[in-house]
């Protein structure tokens, strides 16, 4: 008696179970995938920025929480320099959208809107970002400036300044500016002497020859047989 080996062709599994194990078996290609992923893009240039950035805003913000407790007058400062700067130009706003359809109010916050996302984009390093945040810092500090009183004016413009400036750091980081390079080429050279060339002028004519005479004139007309 011969016996045969049973095939499974696989059309008597179960669909239900059948597609569980397809799922299961693309699920745990995932975390391969992802790796993958993760170290084909760890190693371009601009990862690692993106990764010393983050690390560096952390690192940052976790020190200046622990130092806050040891300085506790740092947020009065902190405020204070912030109103200092804040206040004069919610005067200025104010005084001077009085006739116009825009409130104060709403001014104000185009006002912080465009000064965040333009902070925001130039430490991206978008150039027409960067040239906003020049424009809008030197409308803070002539806002500040015009809106401080009399005796105080200068240091609260210089206050403005020197905070806009400090943030500038980080909105304009990588900015360089190109210097014009200017090269100057003396080169000693001396002409060569003129070549020593004389220049003889011959006309040359054509052999003469002597003229021959014929015994009858052209055309030669044979004679008449009469």
């Amino acid at each position: 008696m011969t016996t045969h080996a049973r095939t499974d062709t696989g059309h008597g599994r179960d669909p239900q179970t059948h597609h569980l194990r397809q799922a299961s078996a693309e699920t745990s290609r995932w975390p391969h995938r992802a790796w993958y992923y993760l170290q084909k893009q760890w190693r371009h240039d601009a990862t690692w920025r993106w990764a010393f950035a983050a690390a560096l805003t952390v690192l940052g913000t976790w020190a200046l929480a622990k130092a806050r407790s040891y300085t506790p007058g740092w947020a009065e400062t902190g405020a204070q320099i912030l109103a200092t700067v804040v206040d004069p130009v919610q005067l200025y706003i104010v005084a001077h959208t009085q006739a116009l359809p825009i409130t104060a109010g709403t001014a104000y916050n185009l006002w912080k809107s465009v000064g965040l996302a333009a902070f925001a984009l130039g430490f991206l390093r978008n150039g027409p970002a960067r040239l906003t945040w020049t424009l809008w810092g030197a409308a803070t500090v002539l806002m500040v400036w015009i809106e401080s009183p009399e005796p105080s004016r200068h240091v609260a413009a210089a206050v403005a300044f020197l905070a806009w400036s400090a943030l500038s750091c980080l909105a304009l980081r990588g900015l360089r500016l190109r210097t014009g390079t200017f090269v100057n080429i003396d080169v000693h050279a001396e002409a060569p002497p003129a070549p020593d060339v004389e220049v003889h002028a011959e006309i040359r004519m054509p052999p003469h020859e002597p003229t021959t005479y014929l015994p009858y004139p052209l055309p030669y007309l044979p004679p008449s047989p009469n």
